[in-house]
C-alpha cells in the first residue's frame, strides 16, 4: 500500500531465500547420500545403506530445475523496486554457487566412486551425475542458445569448481578423507570439461549467438584451456 513501510516484506524476501537454501541443501544430500539407521549387535539389518538409484536422479532433476534455474520469485521488479534489493543479482549467484560447491564436495564425489565399486547391480554413477550437472548448467550451450546473466554467473562457477578439483588439492577435512589425485574423479574431472568445450565450439560455430553469449563462450573456453594446460 500507499506510504506503508516495507520492511515487512524486505525480512520476507529474506526468509524466502534462507528456506530456498535449506531445501536445495536438503535435496542435495540425496546424491552421493548415505542413510544410518541406529542398530544394537543383535539387531538384523544393514546400519548404512545408500539412498537409491532412482532417488538420487530425482534429485539430480530436482536441483537442474530449481537450484541452477533462474526463478522468477527471486528477481521480481514489484518486490526488488519496493526493499530496494540492489545486490538481488550477486546474492542470488551466491546462493546459487552454494548449492554447486555443496554438489561437488569431494567427499560426495567419493562416496560415489565407492558405490559404483561397490554395487552388485545398478547404482547412481559419478559420470551420471557430473552429465547431469554439465547438461544442466550449461544447456544452452548444447542447444547452441543465447544466455542471460544469471546463467552465465553459475556457468562460470561450474568452470572454477571443475578447475578447482583438477589442479587445486583438498584442504581441511577433505586433504585427511579423499585423495582426489588418484581417484576417478580428476580423469572424469577433465572428461567433463573437454565435453563442455566441444559444445561451446559447436554453439560458437553457428551465427544465432547474441554479443553477450559469444563473449562468455569465448571466455569460458580461454578458461577451460588454462585449467586443461595448468594440468598437463
Amino acid at each position: 500500500r500507499e506510504g506503508e513501510e516495507f520492511s515487512d516484506l524486505s525480512e520476507l524476501y529474506s526468509n524466502v531465500l534462507g528456506q530456498w537454501r535449506r531445501y536445495m541443501g536438503h535435496v542435495t544430500t540425496y546424491v552421493g547420500g548415505v542413510y544410518q539407521t541406529y542398530k544394537t549387535y543383535d539387531q538384523d539389518g544393514v546400519v548404512y545403506e545408500l539412498v537409491s538409484e532412482a532417488d538420487q536422479r530425482r534429485a539430480m532433476d530436482f536441483l537442474n530445475k530449481h537450484a541452477f534455474s533462474t526463478p522468477t520469485w527471486a528477481f521480481n521488479k514489484e518486490i526488488l523496486n519496493r526493499i530496494n534489493q540492489s545486490s538481488a543479482v550477486e546474492t542470488f549467484r551466491g546462493a546459487q554457487v552454494g548449492v554447486l560447491n555443496n554438489l561437488m564436495r569431494p567427499d560426495r564425489l567419493a562416496r560415489l566412486v565407492e558405490a559404483e565399486a561397490r554395487a552388485d547391480g545398478d547404482t547412481y554413477t559419478i559420470t551420471e551425475m557430473m552429465d547431469a550437472t554439465r547438461n544442466g548448467i550449461w544447456s544452452e550451450a548444447r542447444a547452441k542458445q543465447n544466455t542471460e546473466i544469471h546463467r552465465r554467473h553459475l556457468q562460470r562457477a561450474y568452470i572454477e569448481v571443475m578447475g578447482d578439483l583438477l589442479n587445486e588439492e583438498p584442504s581441511g577435512f577433505f586433504a585427511r578423507s579423499v585423495d582426489v589425485s588418484q581417484s576417478d574423479i580428476r580423469p572424469i574431472v577433465r572428461n567433463e570439461l573437454e565435453i563442455l568445450k566441444r559444445d561451446i565450439n559447436s554453439a560458437l560455430a553457428g551465427r544465432s549467438l547474441n554479443r553477450d553469449t559469444k563473449n562468455h563462450f569465448e571466455d569460458a573456453r580461454v578458461r577451460i584451456d588454462e585449467i586443461l594446460d595448468g594440468n598437463d
